[in-house]
């Protein structure tokens, strides 16, 4: 930018050294110099401002709080209690007795000589006639096929599983007490030493026996059922049945009616005027005396001690670290463009 600038005043004041009028007693001057342009490394300063902290010593004024006891009087009310008789009025039940007429209900029975008629069950024989099945066997000769068992043997194997008993050494952890001191806190005296159960675990190695299963084939004897037919003649009884009229003679039930005399007792009521004496309860007054607590307060005056907090000044000298801003000025170079004359 400041070389177009520079360049451009060149060129203005060369315009204006050619237009200027040429007079007759001037002598002719030369042309001016040609003008170039370089670039040059120029080292310019800008503010910087930076900021260190310093330790500072200031003296600090702190409120301490002390703590003393002053006693103070204060008027406290008490309360208090006195024994006073008073009388009062009160009413007395009194017990007594008072006359009264009633009247009564009376219920009396009297005997009266009643009929009525009962329906009384009887019996009563009957002949029939009746047909009756009547059972009968005959024998008769039948043939019959029957499956009679038998057992023949055969010889057959069959494979025996025999457990072999086996001892293996195997390690298995066992919980074992083993005692550990403990220190115990004797508020009499010194600490002492308690023993205290604790539970561990080991590897102990147990001899264990397992078993392992065999297999055998043995030849065994087998007792095998079987069933053959048989043909035989069996008497066999054949129920039947035939028909006969026959007499019975059966009991009917029926009812009669019969006429039974019976005696009631009526109940009868009259009214009936009886005296009686009621207890009854009066009321009376009666003045009597008695004794109240009356609450009381009175004044007393006691002293007691408060605890009061007064703060003082106590001076301290701290170290504090303040921050300090100066501004420096920091070089830096810029590289910018010099017109130069072209003589040289």
């Amino acid at each position: 930018m400041n070389r177009i600038i520079l360049w451009k005043a060149a060129a203005l004041a060369g315009l204006g050294l050619a237009t200027l009028p040429a007079r007759a007693n001037w002598p002719c001057l030369p042309p001016p110099p040609p003008v170039r342009f370089e670039e040059r490394i120029v080292t310019r300063y800008q503010p910087e401002y930076r900021t260190e902290y310093r330790e500072v010593q200031r003296t600090v004024y702190r409120q301490v709080p002390e703590t003393h006891e002053e006693e103070v009087r204060e008027q406290v009310t008490v309360p208090c209690w006195r024994e006073e008789q008073r009388q009062r009025t009160v009413q007395v039940p009194v017990p007594a007795e008072r006359v009264e007429h009633r009247t009564v209900l009376r219920t009396e029975y009297r005997e009266e000589q009643r009929q009525r008629a009962v329906q009384v069950p009887a019996v009563q024989q009957v002949e029939r006639q009746v047909k009756v099945m009547v059972p009968e066997l005959r024998q008769e000769v039948r043939k019959e096929t029957v499956m009679v068992p038998e057992v023949r043997q055969e010889q057959r194997q069959q494979v025996t599983t025999v457990l072999k008993p086996v001892t293996e050494l195997v390690t298995r952890q066992a919980v074992n007490c083993v005692k550990v001191p403990v220190p115990v806190c004797n508020p009499c005296g010194p600490p002492t030493v308690a023993w205290q159960s604790v539970p561990t675990l080991s590897c102990v190695t147990v001899p264990v026996t397992r078993a392992v299963p065999e297999q055998h084939v043995e030849n065994v004897t087998v007792n095998v059922p079987s069933v053959r037919p048989v043909t035989r003649d069996v008497v066999v009884s054949v129920p039947s049945a035939h028909e006969e009229l026959r007499t019975v003679r059966e009991t009917v039930p029926t009812v009669r009616t019969e006429v039974q005399n019976f005696k009631v007792r009526v109940p009868v009521t009259r009214e009936e005027v009886q005296t009686v004496r009621v207890p009854v309860t009066e009321m009376q007054t009666r003045v009597e005396t008695y004794t109240v607590r009356v609450p009381e307060a009175r004044v007393e005056t006691r002293v007691r001690k408060v605890p009061v907090t007064t703060y003082r000044s106590v001076a301290e000298t701290v170290t504090e670290r303040v921050p300090v801003t100066t501004c420096v000025q920091v070089p830096y170079q810029v590289r910018i463009c010099v017109p130069v004359c072209g003589c040289h």
